[in-house]
């Protein structure tokens, strides 16, 4: 065995040692590649800005890379909404140690240390700074070491550097986990611009993470930097009322679930999300209500509804200056219920799903210039123009009404999996409705994570954990297939599995090799997780998130039938044996072809006006499924290639 291998599996433990809670272990994933290559390759440097310079990562042109007209190189840091805990407000940008291309630093030294990400400020004209003002300018920022991510190991540091007029990085500032840090906290650091040496036209800061090179570890987050004259060393407190975290479900606990289940009683299946805001202001002796603002919510939906292939767009205003109770206090979090849903009782059966996408912003009295008329108003023009404390007011978040399940809201934070072989996980989904349904196939997340090598599982589908051989509705044992970030996998089942009120998914585990599933750290479903690692299913205690695991639903028509069946759609295809090349007439909305261990075959699908011409890729001569989503449902054929 080579070093490099000895190296890398010392840091799987290492890092499986760190991460494993209860029977799982909590994996790193990759960004995605070229996620940024643009933002870190800028071919020439932004004109120098004068102060204030201001950030809070919630108004980027781009959900997952910083403002670009602000940084000038931002090197594979990237904005997210679940990796920070509680932050100060919407999105953070999180450092690691994997590059701009989504690549490790280092690849073949898993021990390997330095430099990791860095963030770089366009240009800043402090030389426009009056001689008088200058030990008024500090630079502050929020951090969080670890949060919803990896913890940084001892050593591991976030640095600060400034460039001085000869073109040199100085450090400023050291900041590591000394033991008195939270995990679950954002610290707020205070660094004064100190020297002559640094009032220049050119003068710029860099934010940089020195930890592990060899991939998504060690991570930092940072949030709402900050640099301006007119300040001093006790100046954290800013006329600020955010949001601080997106939205939660509005569908029982659910981002998605089907539309049929839905459109029995819309009513009950709707829970009012809540609104999380954060007030930044704190000033001394303001401590009583009559001395904060005030504030007050708008809500507006959009609600996208399909049938017969054509979408019809209805938007409605929801809440108009709703109160939210009693003033937000100095710093203070509240966690509060929006009071107005989305009307949805004209859904009817006859549509086949709708998006409902729903918007909201809070009034919180932010860029208020205090006068005779708003005595309460906070925003000094003179120390913050033209900073918009309104941008981190907002925030909007979709639901779907489709065909599936899903605790996840589409994005994986991390990945989450077994520990050992012949171990055992099942998802608990209660059904919203009344009604026996079939399931057709399974959506999952499995994202790419070292080796490739093949792995396969048995897919369970339960009726309880009983552990009675008859609680198993349906066994499947295929190879997995891993998929680009939040790219998922749609398993066909071999034959249909009919549930009533509430059912359990998951999967057996056939070896030790790690085989994380997505998990969504922004939400969280962790009481409906369950394992079974000595032949007595468990619930889970310590995961928090959701896996990114979703039931379809759909009409079928069976397993296998050789010939299709009229009455659920009028599909054909021909011919039967093929070459791997075959027409499908019929009104045929999706088409999919598996091989016998449940892995999908990929293709091309060329309309013709006598159909669809279908190509498989490189398929190898045998036995495939074919399966047809059409409006009245799905069916699998069997199909060959000579």
């Amino acid at each position: 065995m080579n070093y490099r291998k000895i190296c890398w599996l010392a840091l799987i433990f290492v890092i499986n040692a760190q991460l494993a809670f209860s029977q799982f272990t909590i994996v790193p994933l990759p960004k995605e590649k070229n996620l940024k290559a643009g933002y870190s390759g800028r071919t020439q440097e932004l004109a120098p800005m004068p102060l204030p310079f201001w950030d809070d990562f919630s108004f980027s042109n781009r959900p997952d890379s910083p403002h670009d007209t602000l940084w000038n190189s931002s090197n594979s840091v990237s904005l997210n909404f679940g990796l920070g805990i509680n932050p100060p407000s919407l999105g953070v940008a999180t450092f690691d140690g994997l590059n701009e291309f989504g690549s490790p630093y280092v690849p073949n030294e898993p021990l390997a240390k330095g430099i990791a990400d860095s963030l770089v400020s366009r240009p800043i004209a402090l030389d426009l700074v009056p001689l008088g003002e200058r030990s008024s300018v500090f630079l502050s920022f929020y951090f969080q070491y670890k949060g919803n991510g990896e913890a940084p190991d001892p050593g591991d540091q976030l640095r600060v550097l400034f460039k001085n007029a000869s073109g040199a990085w100085i450090t400023v500032r050291t900041i590591e986990n000394d033991g008195s840090l939270d995990p679950t906290v954002f610290t707020q650091t205070l660094i004064p611009v100190a020297g002559n040496d640094f009032f220049h036209s050119g003068f710029q800061f860099t934010i940089q993470s020195y930890g592990r090179l060899s991939g998504p570890f060690d991570t930092w987050n940072i949030d709402y930097v900050y640099l301006n004259k007119g300040r001093n060393a006790s100046d954290t407190s800013y006329p600020d009322r955010t949001i601080s975290i997106p939205l939660s479900s509005m569908l029982n606990g659910y981002y998605s679930m089907p539309f049929d289940h839905f459109v029995e009683d819309p009513a009950s299946y709707l829970t009012a999300p809540l609104l999380t805001m954060h007030n930044l202001e704190f000033i001394p002796g303001n401590t009583t209500q009559s001395d904060v603002q005030p504030i007050s919510y708008d809500s507006e939906d959009s609600v996208f509804v399909y049938r017969d292939e054509t979408e019809n767009i209805y938007t409605h205003q929801l809440d108009l200056a709703t109160s939210i109770g009693n003033p937000l206090q100095p710093l203070e979090f509240r966690k509060t219920p929006i009071q107005t849903l989305p009307d949805l009782s004209g859904l009817s059966a006859l549509d086949s799903a709708a998006r409902i996408k729903l918007k909201l912003w809070i009034n919180s009295g932010d860029n208020v210039v205090p006068s005779v008329a708003e005595p309460l108003g906070d925003y000094n023009t003179i120390k913050y123009a033209p900073i918009d404390f309104r941008l981190n007011d907002t925030t909007q978040v979709e639901y779907m009404l489709d065909n599936y399940y899903a605790y996840d809201d589409g994005t994986a934070e991390y990945g989450a999996s077994l520990n050992q072989p012949g171990a055992q996980l099942a998802c608990l989904f209660k059904m919203n409705t009344l009604k026996r349904d079939t399931i057709v196939a399974i959506d999952f997340y499995f994202p790419e994570f070292g080796e490739d090598i093949g792995q396969s599982i048995e897919v369970l589908i339960l009726r309880d954990l009983s552990g009675d051989p008859s609680s198993f509705l349906h066994k499947q044992t295929v190879n997995v297939v891993r998929g680009a970030k939040n790219k998922f996998w749609r398993l066909g089942l071999e034959r249909l599995v009919g549930v009533k009120d509430q059912f359990y998914v998951g999967w057996k585990q056939s070896t030790s090799t790690s085989l994380p599933i997505g998990l969504d750290k922004n939400t969280n479903s962790g009481d409906k997780i369950f394992f079974n690692t000595n032949g007595e299913w468990e619930p889970n205690v310590n995961l928090v998130g959701s896996l990114m695991i979703r039931p379809v639903f759909g009409k079928g028509i069976g397993v296998f039938t050789g010939l299709p069946n009229e009455e659920v759609s009028p599909i054909q295809f021909y011919p039967n044996p093929s070459n791997g090349s075959f027409m499908v007439t019929g009104n045929a909305e999706t088409i999919e072809v598996y091989d016998i261990t449940g892995r999908i075959i990929p293709q091309s699908i060329v309309k013709t006006q006598e159909g669809q011409q279908v190509q498989l890729i490189n398929a190898r001569p045998g036995l495939y499924i074919l399966r047809l989503f059409s409006p009245k449902g799905v069916s699998s054929h069997r199909i060959k290639v000579d």
